[in-house]
């Protein structure tokens, strides 16, 4: 396998972060298919990809240079494939590769949650690699993807087969972080994702939410029961950004003037990125809660131990889902039971 344009890399499941990532990639001069949603299509087609980032990224695609689909029969073509599937979906996404992909795919989960690659390993006879999207992107309609947060991606490669599909990311300005397991690293990513329900049931930017003191107590309640819970899992979750996972809740219940002191950097947030999950309310499609702080929850129902506050976020995120009238705009005394 050569790299460039004779390596061919298919992003499956080209919502927001394969949209984005795949058309950083495209921007750079790669060998890029999506497929995805007809919505998505239909915007692209018109369109074109433009993709943006809050430290002025600003690049655009024109829709003549994109090969967007919902054929399936593309994956033949792969030597990557970039999985960015909801959760949810991850055995439905294995059962397409199984029947369409070459045996020499190599396959990369770029999901949320800790449980994907395990279960695609389980399914799949193709080399399935872990990874990890630190960063939040919004869609903002009409083609454009916008990246409000900082973080690199990361990435298993034990064995060093990835070097074609890392070398085109560097290229592209989305450097990695290659890791022999990313199991740590995945539950360090949970801890921050505990954050994406409180924010999708706010209704507000991220950056407001978390400028909020009654809010970031209950982000910090949340990561106090997954930290208990994981402490019992034997895991201990790696640091994913600038903030170690076990001083994160103390962090976000300082009052505000201490924690603009102590936590800064973590406040480099475009003022109107909102967490995926915000976005799939409003949209009325399922969230990945099961996989988030219902994961939380079902562990803790392992270990015996109480998990109060992720349990009523569950609860409440599963309501909204069901009203289907987009985010509740919760107060943060509403979120605790």
């Amino acid at each position: 396998m050569t790299q460039n344009k004779t390596t061919k890399i298919v992003i499956l499941g080209a919502g927001s972060v394969g949209c984005y990532i795949g058309g950083c990639l495209l921007a750079a001069g790669a060998n890029v298919s999506f497929i995805g949603r007809p919505r998505l299509q239909q915007d692209i087609a018109q369109y074109g990809l433009h993709i943006t980032d809050w430290e002025e990224r600003d690049s655009n695609v024109s829709s003549s240079d994109i090969h967007f689909t919902t054929d399936n029969n593309v994956l033949t073509e792969a030597d990557f494939i970039l999985l960015c599937v909801k959760s949810l979906d991850t055995k439905a996404a294995a059962n397409v590769i199984n029947q369409y992909a070459a045996s020499h795919s190599i396959i990369v989960s770029f999901q949320n949650g800790v449980t994907n690659g395990d279960v695609l390993q389980s399914l799949l006879p193709h080399s399935v690699m872990r990874g990890m999207v630190p960063f939040n992107i919004f869609y903002r309609g009409k083609g454009h993807f916008h990246c409000g947060t900082e973080g690199h991606l990361a990435m298993e490669d034990k064995h060093g087969i990835c070097q074609p599909l890392l070398t085109l990311l560097s290229k592209a300005g989305l450097p990695v972080t290659v890791h022999d397991d990313l199991k740590s690293v995945q539950y360090g990513k949970l801890i921050l994702n505990l954050n994406n329900a409180v924010n999708a049931l706010s209704g507000i930017p991220l950056k407001q939410q978390l400028a909020s003191r009654d809010y970031r107590k209950v982000v910090a309640e949340v990561q106090k029961e997954a930290l208990a819970v994981l402490k019992a899992e034997g895991v201990t979750p790696a640091r994913t950004g600038k903030v170690i996972p076990s001083l994160m809740p103390y962090i976000l219940s300082l009052p505000d003037s201490l924690f603009k002191l102590v936590a800064a950097s973590t406040l480099k947030i475009d003022p109107q990125a909102r967490s995926s999950m915000y976005e799939d309310l409003e949209l009325n499609r399922p969230t990945e809660i099961d996989f988030l702080n219902g994961e939380i929850v079902q562990k803790g129902k392992k270990h015996g131990i109480a998990t109060p506050v992720n349990s009523h976020i569950v609860k409440l995120m599963k309501r909204a889902e069901q009203n289907a009238k987009g985010s509740p705009h919760l107060s943060a005394s509403q979120m605790m039971p």
